[in-house]
């Protein structure tokens, strides 16, 4: 039985559930007072009394993480932590039994994008990038168009999201630490969906965006499609794969730029736990089926 540990508010794992069979059982952690949690040094169990369905160390044959602490808890710290590390436990059980599969919860805080960056020089082109405190190195800069993003995706107090965004380099508050890159002159996003040694490749126009990233305009409407199939040839899928294979990956989703004057891919990042549906909603381009075949395996 595959444990889908995850959140319930999640297209994503709705579609796993949907497509998997009845051989899922899927741990909401934000529903986590839902379930009945067991777990002793000589295993654990996990029962849903709304459904009856349940899932034990002896029957779980696949676990795959899926964006679980993505949700906000209105609990004490403390529970919440709580319960945090019990989920993560129970994961790291499958983990140390090779049944889990995926990137693990933590490969962001192991490699991240600067280290990421610097291994995908080797194969594609990949923008000047600085990550600075006390803007320390931002002169090399002078003169160039430049973009602040996010390392950690997070929100801030308020719950915004800080999006790429060209900015002046001298309005830069020093006090604050900065991801700059330069700006890539683009008119296409290209994303791959990366599984199990399989490309799927897709580009959407930026002639509609206001801003500088894609996500800022990202429909959730289906019937919308922002993003087009895009063949790569295959010397650049055997580079993708093959840079896969050096960040540890069977699994994640790349996005580049195509560089306006050169026509060339420009490396952005990956996104090791990166939403991918939204780039086949009606399952015609194979990526579920990949996806399905890869976690049964």
């Amino acid at each position: 039985m595959l444990l889908l540990i995850t959140g319930s508010v999640d297209g994503t794992s709705d579609r796993i559930v949907l497509s998997y069979g009845d051989d899922v059982f899927r741990l909401n952690y934000d529903l986590w007072r839902d379930y009945e949690i067991s777990f002793t040094q000589d295993g654990w169990r996990i029962r849903n009394p709304a459904n009856g369905l349940s899932i034990t160390s002896d029957t779980v044959t696949r676990a795959f993480w899926w964006k679980p602490f993505a949700y906000p808890s209105p609990e004490d710290p403390l529970i919440q932590e709580e319960i945090k590390y019990t989920f993560r436990d129970i994961y790291g059980w499958c983990a140390d039994r090779g049944v889990a599969r995926g990137n693990h919860f933590t490969y962001h805080h192991v490699l991240g994008k600067m280290t990421i960056l610097g291994k995908a020089k080797t194969y594609f082109a990949v923008p000047d990038t600085l990550v600075t405190v006390g803007l320390s190195g931002i002169r090399d800069f002078d003169g160039e168009p430049i973009v602040v993003k996010s390392l950690s995706s997070a929100r801030t107090g308020d719950s915004n999201i800080m999006v790429t965004t060209e900015v002046d380099a001298d309005r830069l508050d020093p006090r604050f630490p900065w991801c700059v890159q330069e700006k890539i002159e683009s008119d296409w996003d290209v994303t791959v969906f990366y599984c199990d040694r399989r490309c799927f490749a897709f580009k959407r126009s930026r002639a509609d965006l206001t801003g500088l990233d894609w996500r800022v305009a990202q429909s959730v409407d289906p019937s919308r499609r922002d993003w087009i199939p895009m063949g790569l040839g295959a010397g650049v899928a055997e580079k993708i794969v093959s840079l896969s294979y050096d960040i540890g990956v069977e699994f994640g989703r790349y996005d580049f730029l195509l560089d306006k004057r050169s026509g060339a891919l420009v490396f952005l990042e990956l996104n090791a736990h990166g939403q991918w549906v939204f780039l086949d909603y009606f399952d015609e381009y194979g990526l579920m089926d990949c996806f399905l075949n890869w976690i049964k395996r």
